[in-house]
């Protein structure tokens, strides 16, 4: 049945607002989502219009903000589907920013409590570059700062973003809603939030957060490996999302690994207590205590295994420990973590190693010890490139 447009208007135009839908409301916003490609490419398309007017503002003004979006729509978009000039005025899909628990249709389920900002972010961002030299903290789409330094700090505190001790003072006002962190293979960045949580962020990886959080809530997105410190605040559950799982805690110490081309992902937890479950789906989440590891893998169907939780921090303390690994997943980590290529054979990946590896400034020097004590040879290609070869011969001690 063909809901009368006022109907939708009014569903979109309180959502905005922040006036909260019954369920049967919130089903029916969704339906009109579900009706055609039309209605859901136009919540896309007009969710960056919407994000670049609340740009605009220096903290939020509601009215001023439509009226940027209304001349934005106005200029960039044309009529779509049935909906009536008095819509378009207010964005068509504006909504999908503050919309909703809403779900585009095919991306998101439709839940009571979560507005999804962030998802939606993401989905707008560029695609991250990693094999960028430099650190990229995009604050907005009109400004991104490059890090050089191979360890960075960035601190958010009630006024502004601190980069590496103060050396570079950026004023909150200049920030987007929420920013993106991209730490390239060879760097590692560490980040404090705004409400105090320390992150950890590995070569590789990404992080989506807001600038400030939500009164109720706190969530980022990751992409990589990162170690996190949440800090306690029972009143605002924290969330990590990866895209395949979802991560809630209320204050501790955690680990996660996300990375796009790994077949799996995995959450280890230090101290307190968390909540893994496949993305979108918190009916079949499982609560894990310290010292356990929760694996997803392509099935959706979650593992719990005992492991000693200190080791998969230690690249935050400068060295690698691995137990009885395949030397292919040594090796793979030791890339990601230098920037640098290393070649293979099928034979010398096989092989199986316990032991641990102080990561130096030189990739060169590691993997000299790694193949001192391994039946392998180590060449050096140029470029910073390595090869490694299959030696039986190697007197290997172990």
């Amino acid at each position: 049945m063909k809901r009368p447009e006022h109907i939708i208007e009014d569903l979109i135009t309180r959502q905005l607002d922040g006036t909260p839908l019954t369920d049967t409301e919130r089903r029916e916003l969704q339906e009109w989502l579900e009706a055609s490609e039309a209605n859901r490419d136009a919540f896309l398309r007009a969710y960056k219009a919407w994000g670049n007017a609340r740009l605009a503002e220096t903290r939020f003004n509601t009215g001023q903000a439509l009226e940027n979006v209304m001349a934005r729509i106005a200029e960039a978009s044309r009529p779509r589907s049935f909906l009536r000039p008095q819509l378009r005025r207010l964005g068509i899909g504006i909504a999908a920013a503050a919309c909703v628990m809403l779900a585009v249709v095919g991306y998101y389920r439709l839940q009571p409590s979560t507005v999804p900002d962030i998802e939606m972010f993401i989905r707008q961002a560029d695609t991250p570059v990693f094999t960028q030299k430099e650190v990229q903290l995009v604050l907005s789409e009109q400004k991104t700062l490059l890090l050089e330094t191979q360890k960075s700090t960035i601190r958010y505190d009630s006024t502004a973003i601190r980069i590496n001790n103060a050396e570079k003072t950026i004023p909150k006002k200049e920030a987007a809603t929420f920013n993106q962190l991209v730490v390239p293979y060879g760097k590692q960045t560490t980040l404090t939030l705004a409400d105090g949580t320390r992150v950890w962020i590995n070569a590789g990886s990404r992080l989506v957060y807001p600038v400030v959080f939500e009164k109720q809530k706190r969530e980022i997105y990751v992409e990589g490996e990162i170690y996190m410190e949440v800090a306690h605040d029972a009143e605002r559950p924290f969330s990590v999302h990866t895209g395949k799982m979802d991560v809630c805690v209320l204050g501790t110490k955690f680990y996660i690994s996300s990375y796009g081309r790994d077949r799996t992902q995995e959450v280890v937890l230090l101290s307190g207590s968390v909540s893994v479950a496949p993305a979108g789906r918190s009916d079949r989440g499982i609560r894990i205590v310290p010292g356990q590891q929760a694996i997803l893998g392509t099935s959706e169907s979650l593992e719990v295994r005992e492991v000693e939780a200190e080791s998969y921090i230690s690249w935050i303390h400068g060295y690698l420990p691995f137990d009885n690994d395949p030397l292919s997943n040594i090796l793979e980590r030791l890339s990601r973590y230098y920037n640098c290529r290393i070649e293979c054979t099928p034979e010398a990946e096989a092989l199986t190693l316990s032991g641990k590896l102080e990561l130096k400034d030189d990739p060169a020097e590691v993997l000299k010890i790694l193949s001192a004590t391994a039946p392998i040879n180590l060449q050096i290609t140029g470029s910073g490139n390595f090869r490694i070869d299959y030696n039986p011969t190697t007197n290997n001690p172990n």
